[in-house]
């Protein structure tokens, strides 16, 4: 018997690295295997882009009505907005496709959307939304790496990207900063004046 002991040490090693490259291996398949996007409403074709869908909301706002805006019509705004490409150093392999959203209640997904040739690659991270009488509050609540599912700390791999979003949104991000109220229902997005 002790000579055993040595080989089943072995097995039991070799079995325990299998199990370790076999995870391994899945989790890659599952980040290189894109998210359902059956359920996002995209909108027609991005290079016809919709009314100023800024403008329309200051305008509604200001004369004290509430402003409602679909998942749709938001997409379409998105994806004419903002034109985004890869750095040079890997702009040969992966082409930045479009940014689109996911409206639930009371959170939204913030979908980015890349192609490897035509593989489609997604990385979404999953925001609360609350207004209050402070302010609109915004903290994340989880992500996905493909059909990976990630907790909220994760999504801070994507800040580098969000952020670039961002900075292209200077004018949107004013209007969130008015005393403003953001109520998100399912595919429905609707802006109001706060009550004081």
């Amino acid at each position: 018997m002790p000579r055993l002991r040595p080989f089943v040490k072995g097995c039991l090693t070799n079995v325990f690295c299998l199990i370790i490259i076999g995870v391994i291996i899945w989790v890659h398949f599952l980040i290189i295997s894109g998210e359902d996007l059956s359920d996002v409403d995209f909108g027609e074709d991005i290079k016809s882009p919709p009314r100023d869908i800024l403008f329309r909301a200051n305008e509604i706002i200001n004369s004290g009505r509430s402003f409602e805006c679909s998942e749709r019509a938001l997409n379409q705004y998105l994806g004419s907005s903002i034109l985004g490409k890869e750095i040079n150093s890997i702009a040969k392999f992966i082409n930045f496709e479009r940014v689109a959203v996911r409206l639930r209640d009371g959170e939204f997904d913030l979908i980015l959307i890349r192609r490897i040739n035509d593989k489609r690659l997604t990385f979404s991270a999953r925001f609360q939304v609350v207004s209050n009488i402070k302010g609109i509050e915004i903290s994340v609540k989880s992500g996905k790496f493909g059909n990976l599912n990630v907790p909220g700390g994760f999504v801070s791999l994507l800040y580098p990207s969000v952020l670039s979003i961002t900075e292209l949104l200077e004018k949107e991000k004013e209007m969130l900063t008015r005393p403003i109220s953001v109520t998100i229902k399912k595919d429905w997005l609707q802006l109001a004046q706060r009550n004081k």
